[in-house]
């Protein structure tokens, strides 16, 4: 896979469509985490909305960028700071314009100034729930002075597992629009120097910055790991800028080869047929590499000019195993929690749950990852519970007296086990994997007493119980029993 331009400062064009989304953070569709909103080509092009989604599509902001941007280009400094300048106050949070400033020094070598103005950005995004922007900021920090490494400690503070800020439902929220359409029409030019002053100035005022962490939304992965776990990480972390269009992840990337990326601007785009998908700020790709059975990514996801990533490589992945090694187990708890989620929303067994009910479900639920033909449920012997497939493959195989038959072959979003739930009987088929698999696991008393305070659930398990009861007397009946070999 060829590795974007990304030394080039000036190709920042960051911030080109921000979504602010009401589905939960390990929302997914496979090989990408929480991928909502549909579009059609053009990119630019029609936007059609989901239920559970919402596209705000800042104009006006991404009108003052795009003309940041083209002046830095051109070299033309003086109309670049003086486009932040005029806009200062018309933008509620002006990070973004804090950002162009620490972009300008940089590129005229004040790198000093640079690095104070990151800093201040940096640690504004984190405190303010912007994960990936922050990193961001803190990698181009780094690039100007690699030994500083206070803000990746403080990063390592809120966005942990053992962090007290985070709220596991909270949603990355977006950069607010400008308040009025942008000041573009310049009357003259100033002289470059003090333009510079000026900018610096307000860059690193604290005024306007967040000063002390809120609530703060989980990052997929990194906060599910440790504090020491994820401070390492961080340090293999890269921050990437896209030169121009190019695929990010491709049909034809072998699982071991691949990498993790985090979205850092909006403007990554999954390509499924003729749909696309926008994917927002802070998602996760690449985790169903390590599912139970690996596989090549479904979708294909192509960056625009100016797209932004973060990029944590599959020697990194490998180095951090040897250092840690419950990072596998880390991201296969990603790639179940993603699988989870998506089956809450669409089993039909959980379609008259309220939102309440939903969030206490899991409490009862066990995931499980079982390599590739494991018994889970014996034949002539009470089942213990309930299993969901969320991938992979089982069979439901029957054994009497040195034959046996198929009965079922389960796919994701199976169940099985639903007859001991109904009336603990003996099992009359083995269940058994033939690929490896994630399975959810419902304890038999834990599912009797959720389903006594919600009957849909009771009732669709004992419909179900009894489809099963009468496919398998109607297999069984109906098919010839081969000897074993």
């Amino acid at each position: 896979m060829p590795h974007p331009q990304h030394k080039d400062i000036r190709w920042r064009r960051s911030l080109r469509l921000h979504l602010l989304h009401k589905c939960g953070i390990w929302s997914a569709i496979p090989g990408c985490s929480h991928l909502l909103h549909r579009i059609h080509s053009p990119v630019r092009g029609l936007i059609q909305f989901s239920d559970i989604t919402e596209l705000t599509v800042q104009t006006r902001l991404l009108e003052l960028l795009n003309a940041i941007d083209e002046a830095v280009e051109q070299e033309d400094h003086s109309r670049a700071l003086q486009l932040i300048l005029n806009n200062w106050y018309n933008l509620p949070d002006p990070a973004p314009l804090r950002e162009r400033t620490a972009m300008l020094l940089a590129t005229v070598g004040r790198k000093r100034e640079a690095v104070e103005v990151y800093s201040r950005v940096a640690r504004h995004y984190a405190n303010a729930g912007f994960p990936t922007r922050s990193l961001a900021a803190i990698k181009q920090m780094q690039s100007l002075n690699p030994s500083s490494t206070q803000l990746l400690d403080h990063f390592t503070t809120l966005y942990s597992v053992r962090s007290p800020f985070l709220e596991r439902d909270l949603q990355q929220p977006t950069i607010p629009n400008l308040a009025a359409p942008p000041e573009l029409e310049l009357s003259q030019t100033e002289d470059t120097d003090e333009l510079f002053s000026q900018a610096v100035e307000r860059a690193t005022d604290p005024e306007g910055t967040a000063e002390r962490p809120g609530s703060l939304p989980a990052l997929p992965l990194m906060s599910l790991l440790p504090p020491k776990a994820l401070r390492r990480l961080l340090d293999f972390v890269e921050y990437e800028i896209y030169a121009e269009v190019q695929p990010v992840i491709t049909a034809e990337d072998r699982p071991k080869d691949r990498d993790l990326f985090w979205a850092v601007s909006s403007d990554l785009i999954a390509h499924d047929d003729d749909e696309q998908f926008i994917i927002p700020a802070g998602t996760l790709l690449g985790v169903s590499a390590f599912r139970a059975q690996p596989a090549p990514p479904k979708y294909r996801v192509t960056s625009q000019k100016g797209s932004e990533c973060l990029r944590l490589s599959r020697t990194a992945v490998e180095e951090l195993t040897q250092q840690f090694g419950d990072l596998p187990n880390r991201l296969a708890t990603l790639y179940r929690h993603a699988l989870t989620k998506r089956l809450f929303e669409r089993h039909p067994m959980f379609a008259e749950l309220d939102e309440q009910a939903i969030e206490k479900l899991p409490t009862r639920l066990t995931g499980l990852r079982l390599d590739s033909e494991t018994i889970f449920i014996k034949q002539n012997k009470v089942s213990p519970g309930l299993y969901i497939l969320l991938d992979g493959s089982a069979d439901v195989v029957r054994q009497a007296e040195g034959t046996e038959v198929t009965i079922e072959t389960l796919q994701p979003g199976d169940m099985i086990g639903e007859i001991g739930l109904v009336e603990p009987r003996p099992t009359v088929a083995t269940a058994i994997t033939n690929t490896a698999c994630h399975l959810l696991f419902c304890p038999r008393d834990d599912f009797v007493e959720f389903a006594a305070r919600h009957p849909s659930m009771q009732t669709f398990a004992e419909n179900r119980a009894r489809q099963r009861i009468e496919f398998i007397n109607e297999k069984l009946s109906d098919s010839d029993l081969e000897p074993l070999a």
